[in-house]
Protein backbone atom coordinates (compact mmCIF):
# COMPACT_ATOMS: atom_id res chain seq x y z
CA UNK A 1 0.00 0.00 0.00
CA UNK A 2 3.25 2.21 -0.02
CA UNK A 3 1.88 3.81 -3.80
CA UNK A 4 -0.62 5.79 -4.08
CA UNK A 5 -2.00 3.45 -7.30
CA UNK A 6 -1.93 0.77 -4.33
CA UNK A 7 -4.34 2.64 -2.01
CA UNK A 8 -6.15 3.90 -4.88
CA UNK A 9 -6.68 0.08 -6.26
CA UNK A 10 -8.11 -1.05 -2.70
CA UNK A 11 -11.21 0.96 -2.99
CA UNK A 12 -12.23 -0.11 -6.26
CA UNK A 13 -12.50 -4.12 -5.09
CA UNK A 14 -14.83 -5.67 -3.25
CA UNK A 15 -13.34 -6.34 0.22
CA UNK A 16 -14.56 -9.67 1.93
CA UNK A 17 -15.32 -8.49 5.44
CA UNK A 18 -16.25 -10.88 8.45
CA UNK A 19 -20.07 -10.50 9.67
CA UNK A 20 -19.89 -11.85 13.23
CA UNK A 21 -17.18 -13.95 14.47
CA UNK A 22 -19.86 -16.40 16.74
CA UNK A 23 -21.58 -16.46 13.19
CA UNK A 24 -18.32 -16.82 10.95
CA UNK A 25 -20.54 -15.60 8.26
CA UNK A 26 -18.93 -13.16 5.73
CA UNK A 27 -19.84 -10.08 3.56
CA UNK A 28 -18.61 -7.73 1.10
CA UNK A 29 -18.27 -4.10 1.26
CA UNK A 30 -17.31 -1.46 -1.18
CA UNK A 31 -16.57 2.28 -0.21
CA UNK A 32 -19.88 3.48 1.02
CA UNK A 33 -19.95 7.13 0.84
CA UNK A 34 -21.52 9.18 -1.97
CA UNK A 35 -18.61 11.16 -3.72
CA UNK A 36 -20.31 14.59 -2.13
CA UNK A 37 -18.31 13.37 1.20
CA UNK A 38 -14.73 15.20 1.61
CA UNK A 39 -13.41 11.51 2.13
CA UNK A 40 -13.48 9.79 -1.34
CA UNK A 41 -11.26 7.23 -1.99
CA UNK A 42 -9.03 9.63 -4.05
CA UNK A 43 -8.63 11.98 -1.03
CA UNK A 44 -8.29 9.00 1.51
CA UNK A 45 -5.45 7.84 -0.54
CA UNK A 46 -3.73 10.95 -1.33
CA UNK A 47 -3.73 11.48 2.63
CA UNK A 48 -2.10 8.28 3.30
CA UNK A 49 -5.00 5.42 3.76
CA UNK A 50 -6.17 2.31 2.23
CA UNK A 51 -9.61 0.88 2.26
CA UNK A 52 -9.84 -1.85 5.03
CA UNK A 53 -13.75 -2.21 5.94
CA UNK A 54 -14.57 -4.51 9.31
CA UNK A 55 -17.43 -5.73 10.39
CA UNK A 56 -18.65 -2.97 12.83
CA UNK A 57 -16.73 -0.43 10.19
CA UNK A 58 -17.48 -0.55 6.98
CA UNK A 59 -15.77 2.95 6.20
CA UNK A 60 -12.97 2.13 7.76
CA UNK A 61 -9.26 3.25 6.63
CA UNK A 62 -5.86 2.84 7.36
CA UNK A 63 -2.47 4.54 7.38
CA UNK A 64 0.11 2.66 5.09
CA UNK A 65 2.84 4.58 6.82
CA UNK A 66 1.82 4.28 10.29
CA UNK A 67 -1.11 2.31 10.94
CA UNK A 68 -3.56 4.52 12.40
CA UNK A 69 -6.86 3.66 11.23
CA UNK A 70 -10.20 5.35 10.63
CA UNK A 71 -14.00 5.16 10.32
CA UNK A 72 -17.33 6.74 10.71
CA UNK A 73 -16.94 9.54 8.05
CA UNK A 74 -19.07 11.95 7.86
CA UNK A 75 -19.79 14.47 4.88
CA UNK A 76 -17.41 17.16 6.00
CA UNK A 77 -14.52 15.36 7.50
CA UNK A 78 -11.34 15.67 5.64
CA UNK A 79 -8.48 13.18 5.70
CA UNK A 80 -6.04 15.31 5.31
CA UNK A 81 -6.95 17.45 8.39
CA UNK A 82 -8.09 14.12 10.57
CA UNK A 83 -4.49 12.12 10.12
CA UNK A 84 -2.37 15.05 10.11
CA UNK A 85 -4.09 16.20 14.02
CA UNK A 86 -4.31 12.57 15.31
CA UNK A 87 -1.01 11.42 14.12
CA UNK A 88 1.24 14.15 13.58
CA UNK A 89 4.84 13.41 15.00
CA UNK A 90 4.04 10.10 15.18
CA UNK A 91 3.45 9.49 11.15
CA UNK A 92 5.87 10.37 8.65
CA UNK A 93 3.04 11.23 5.89
CA UNK A 94 0.70 13.12 8.71
CA UNK A 95 3.32 15.50 9.23
CA UNK A 96 5.33 16.00 5.51
CA UNK A 97 2.18 15.24 2.97
CA UNK A 98 -1.55 15.79 5.16
CA UNK A 99 0.15 18.40 7.13
CA UNK A 100 0.75 21.53 4.33
CA UNK A 101 -2.84 20.41 3.12
CA UNK A 102 -4.20 21.14 6.34
CA UNK A 103 -2.49 24.62 6.87
CA UNK A 104 -3.10 26.08 3.96
CA UNK A 105 -5.51 28.50 3.51
CA UNK A 106 -8.06 29.42 0.88
CA UNK A 107 -5.90 31.70 -0.12
CA UNK A 108 -3.49 29.08 -0.88
CA UNK A 109 -0.68 30.41 1.57
CA UNK A 110 0.53 28.43 4.25
CA UNK A 111 -0.01 29.00 8.00
CA UNK A 112 2.16 27.62 10.07
CA UNK A 113 1.32 27.00 13.87
CA UNK A 114 4.79 26.75 15.02
CA UNK A 115 8.33 27.25 14.23
CA UNK A 116 8.76 23.42 13.86
CA UNK A 117 5.98 23.24 11.15
CA UNK A 118 8.19 25.54 8.65
CA UNK A 119 9.60 23.88 5.99
CA UNK A 120 12.90 24.42 6.64
CA UNK A 121 12.71 23.10 9.95
CA UNK A 122 14.94 19.62 10.99
CA UNK A 123 11.31 17.89 12.46
CA UNK A 124 9.92 18.77 8.77
CA UNK A 125 13.07 17.48 7.39
CA UNK A 126 12.98 14.22 9.37
CA UNK A 127 9.93 13.92 8.30
CA UNK A 128 10.00 14.33 4.30
CA UNK A 129 13.44 11.83 5.01
CA UNK A 130 11.24 9.12 6.75
CA UNK A 131 8.83 9.20 3.62
CA UNK A 132 12.01 7.20 1.63
CA UNK A 133 12.63 4.62 4.35
CA UNK A 134 9.08 2.63 3.78
CA UNK A 135 8.55 -0.92 2.68
CA UNK A 136 9.40 0.53 -0.84
CA UNK A 137 13.20 1.64 -0.47
CA UNK A 138 14.59 5.45 -2.53
CA UNK A 139 16.35 3.61 -5.83
CA UNK A 140 19.81 6.03 -5.62
CA UNK A 141 20.17 5.86 -2.25
CA UNK A 142 21.55 2.18 -3.42
CA UNK A 143 24.19 4.02 -5.93
CA UNK A 144 27.00 4.97 -3.64
CA UNK A 145 27.62 8.61 -4.50
CA UNK A 146 24.48 9.74 -6.01
CA UNK A 147 23.46 13.14 -5.97
CA UNK A 148 19.75 12.90 -5.28
CA UNK A 149 20.31 10.38 -2.06
CA UNK A 150 16.77 10.63 0.28
CA UNK A 151 19.12 12.93 2.48
CA UNK A 152 19.20 15.49 -0.28
CA UNK A 153 15.66 14.89 -1.65
CA UNK A 154 14.49 15.50 1.60
CA UNK A 155 16.49 18.38 2.77
CA UNK A 156 15.39 19.67 -0.67
CA UNK A 157 11.33 19.59 0.33
CA UNK A 158 10.65 16.48 -1.22
CA UNK A 159 8.50 13.79 -0.34
CA UNK A 160 9.01 10.01 -1.72
CA UNK A 161 5.53 9.09 -3.98
CA UNK A 162 6.35 6.03 -5.55
CA UNK A 163 3.50 5.05 -8.14
CA UNK A 164 5.69 1.63 -7.76
CA UNK A 165 9.14 -0.18 -6.63
CA UNK A 166 12.24 1.55 -8.39
CA UNK A 167 9.79 4.94 -9.00
CA UNK A 168 12.02 7.82 -8.08
CA UNK A 169 8.80 10.44 -7.78
CA UNK A 170 8.66 12.81 -5.63
CA UNK A 171 6.73 16.07 -4.82
CA UNK A 172 6.70 19.28 -2.69
CA UNK A 173 3.41 19.99 -1.42
CA UNK A 174 4.88 24.07 -0.23
CA UNK A 175 5.40 24.66 -4.31
CA UNK A 176 3.14 21.99 -5.90
CA UNK A 177 5.96 20.59 -7.96
CA UNK A 178 6.07 16.89 -8.65
CA UNK A 179 9.42 15.49 -10.59
CA UNK A 180 10.96 12.32 -11.32
CA UNK A 181 13.90 10.72 -13.78
CA UNK A 182 16.84 11.81 -11.25
CA UNK A 183 20.51 11.39 -12.99
CA UNK A 184 23.44 10.66 -10.34
CA UNK A 185 24.64 14.35 -11.43
CA UNK A 186 21.64 15.94 -10.07
CA UNK A 187 20.90 18.50 -7.14
CA UNK A 188 17.73 18.24 -5.63
CA UNK A 189 17.73 21.56 -4.34
CA UNK A 190 18.94 23.25 -7.42
CA UNK A 191 16.29 21.24 -9.45
CA UNK A 192 13.50 22.33 -6.62
CA UNK A 193 14.42 26.05 -6.93
CA UNK A 194 14.32 25.99 -10.46
CA UNK A 195 11.56 24.41 -10.54
CA UNK A 196 9.41 26.19 -8.49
Amino acid sequence: METFQARIDSYNKTKRTKQSLARSTSGSAKWPHATSYIATPRTLADAGFYFDPGPENLDNVTCFMCGKQLSDWEPDDDPFELHYLKCSGRCAWASARCGPEAEKRADGQFHFADSSRLPTSRAMEKARLETFSGNIRWPHDAVEGHGANSLQMAQAGFVYTPSHPGDDSVACYYCGTALNGWDEDDNPTLVASSAA
